[in-house]
């Protein structure tokens, strides 16, 4: 019996542990059958692709990109499908609304912005103000002009030649040549070695001869007028010109001066630049029709002439308020060709603009642009009205020490009497300067001549207000002037700048915009993404190289 009873409570103990047993042997030696009615458990797969899909599956199902995670986390195959679809939909609609930013940035668009309204006026020079003249030849020193550059005891005929040259000369400017023609039908033989730039200088008026003395201030500090004003060339002839940069007299002042040119910090009449006029009329030639008055010409220190001029009629006083403004073009547009800008910066070269000293704007450019077309027209220079061309003086001393070398036959020089014809006849071509591609829309019968001048990146434009008043005398009193005053209108002035309205910066924070409004991404989900590609990649080498060591083996 106790044997029974002991054999039966061991049986039943292992009743008990039995199922358990069972569990635990089936768990550790037996493979889970395959899900969703794959049949057989195939012992055989590809091991390279198993480890790559897994790889991938544990690094996006914990990535930064939003919906990453249920793509490779959800139970259900048809939600993952879906979130795969919306993961893809927000993709391409965020990299279609880049390809429109890119297309913004690509076009570079320019846009022009007020960038101040305060910036005070002693951040520029004043402007250089220059005095010409309306009767360029100071009829006293005809007489002294006959001896100092015809031969002794000329004749009738030359003398009348020589009055007529003077009479084309008194109110010649480089856009009136017209006159020149009726010169060039007299007989110009025994002039022809007559250098035409010194008469016109002799002839001029002088500083002592047009001021009234000590009648210059500026700054509310007197000055001796012929120390202010120097001469100089423009296209008006020569003038006498405050505050420039052009003549030589006027670069040497800046280097014993380091404020010139001069600065001014106030605005308002009676603050600026006062000078006053004589008007001598014995100056003038008898019998002329041509009133004693004087052309004004405000530009930049560093600029040859201003074609916009203002006329200082006999008996006035005027009152010439200038409105400065700076228009600056941003650092960030440099990338861009000079083309596209539409402007140069001072550290570029424009390849229509070479072959002189003067600073680069578009003012020089057609200066010096026109004294080309003046060479290729007239193979001959004019340096009294236009700016020096490099080629030019280069050419000029060449031909100087050459002269007498047979070789030597032609070369560009200045231009002479014997030129009158030849500018006279072109006159019409100097005198109209084409712009751009206006001939694409304007049906212009004139010759003109075509200049490729964009404006300087970095200039200054100049508004003038212009008040005139009558000057009144006394009945006795025999001397007349003409009084001026060229004064800052205000004390601050307007800068606009001009900047690229999609820069690289713009478009790296747009991008960052659009991608995370769309797929949730950002720089951290990038390098994510590439570290996933460097570890797969990482995992293709390897078994390729595993499997070609055990080939070779």
């Amino acid at each position: 019996m106790e044997g029974r009873r002991v054999g039966f409570l061991l049986w039943q103990n292992f009743t008990k542990c039995w199922p358990f047993e069972m569990l635990l042997y089936t768990k550790e030696l037996v493979a889970p059958r395959p899900k969703g009615g794959q049949g057989l458990l195939r012992f055989k797969q590809n091991l390279l692709k198993k480890k790559v899909l897994n790889r991938l599956t544990d690094s996006l199902a914990h990535s930064t990109i939003h919906g990453m995670q249920n793509v490779f986390t959800e139970r259900h195959f048809w939600v993952r499908c879906m979130w795969l679809c919306i993961v893809v939909g927000a993709a391409v609609t965020c990299f279609s609304l880049y390809s429109v930013l890119m297309h913004r940035h690509s076009e570079q668009l320019l846009v022009s912005l007020i960038d101040t309204t305060q910036m005070p006026v002693y951040h520029i020079d004043f402007p250089a103000v220059a005095i010409c003249p309306w009767n360029h030849v100071n009829w006293l020193r005809t007489p002294a002009a006959v001896l100092r550059f015809l031969p002794r005891h000329p004749d009738a005929e030359l003398m009348e030649t020589f009055r007529q040259f003077l009479l084309v000369l008194e109110q010649t400017t480089f856009v009136n040549f017209n006159k020149a023609h009726n010169l060039s039908k007299r007989n110009l033989t025994a002039l022809e070695s007559l250098n035409v730039r010194t008469v016109i200088n002799y002839l001029s008026h002088r500083c002592d001869e047009l001021f009234v003395p000590d009648s210059c201030v500026f700054d509310e500090t007197p000055y001796d007028c012929c120390k202010l004003f120097v001469s100089e060339q423009t296209e008006k002839g020569q003038c006498l010109v405050f505050n420039s940069l052009i003549s030589e007299h006027s670069r040497k002042k800046q280097l014993t001066n380091k404020f010139y040119p001069y600065k001014l910090s106030t605005a308002g009449e009676e603050s600026g630049l006062k000078f006053t006029i004589n008007l001598n009329e014995s100056y003038l030639r008898a019998g002329t029709k041509l009133p004693y008055g004087m052309s004004l010409m405000i530009k930049e220190p560093r600029q040859w002439s201003n074609n916009m001029v203002y006329h200082l009629h006999p008996e006035t006083e005027n009152f010439v308020a200038v409105h400065p403004m700076v228009t600056e073009t941003s650092p960030n547009t440099y990338e861009m060709s000079p083309e596209k800008r539409r402007c140069y910066f001072d550290n570029e070269k424009n390849p229509h603009y070479q072959d002189t000293t003067l600073v680069y704007n578009r003012e020089n450019c057609i200066v010096v642009c026109l004294h080309q077309v003046v060479i290729k027209a007239c193979n001959c220079s004019t340096p009294v009205f236009l700016p020096p061309i490099g080629r030019v003086l280069f050419m000029y001393f060449f031909l100087r020490l050459l002269s007498s070398h047979p070789a030597v036959t032609e070369g560009i020089r200045e231009c002479g009497i014997l030129d009158a014809k030849c500018l006279s006849l072109n006159a019409d071509i100097f005198s109209y300067v084409k712009v751009g591609d206006q001939e694409k829309y304007i049906n212009d019968w004139r010759r003109g001549h075509t200049c490729h001048c964009p404006d300087n990146c970095s200039s200054r434009k100049y508004q003038m207000t212009v008040n005139v008043r009558k000057l009144d005398y006394d009945k006795n009193q025999t001397n007349r002037v003409i009084k001026a005053q060229i004064y800052y209108g205000q004390r601050v002035m307007t800068k606009i700048v001009t900047k690229l309205k999609y820069t690289s910066l713009d478009l790296m924070a747009h991008f960052g915009g659009i991608i995370s409004l769309y797929i949730g991404a950002s720089a951290i989900s990038f390098v994510e993404l590439f570290v996933v590609l460097g570890k797969l990649l990482w995992t293709l080498i390897r078994e390729g190289y595993s499997k070609a060591k055990e080939w070779i083996i």
